[in-house]
């Protein structure tokens, strides 16, 4: 998968944001791997921020409006599920 196959993904459906935010940090911060540009997250955040009212998510209670401000999610506790979609996903771009 390429970025651009997440970005589908989000455009899709808007509420992707949330799990594609979370999966996206935790190999960012935890694993080291990016698998978009630093702009592109930063994008993510903003759209996240400006539609948060639209979104529904299972796991928006985890995401905290200063660090989407900020452009980070370094301090999230992620479940396991999201670490597992996560180490999925990044297998998935590596090919």
């Amino acid at each position: 998968m390429e970025a651009n196959g997440i970005r589908q993904r989000i455009r899709d459906n808007r509420n992707m944001l949330i799990p594609y935010y979370l999966m996206l940090s935790y190999l960012y911060y935890v694993k080291n791997e990016s698998l978009i540009d630093d702009t592109e997250f930063d994008i993510m955040c903003k759209d996240i921020l400006n539609e948060w009212d639209d979104l529904t998510h299972w796991h928006k209670p985890l995401l905290k409006k200063a660090n989407l401000e900020a452009g980070t999610g370094y301090d999230i506790k992620y479940p396991h599920r999201v670490v597992s979609a996560a180490e999925l996903l990044l297998k998935e771009y590596q090919g």
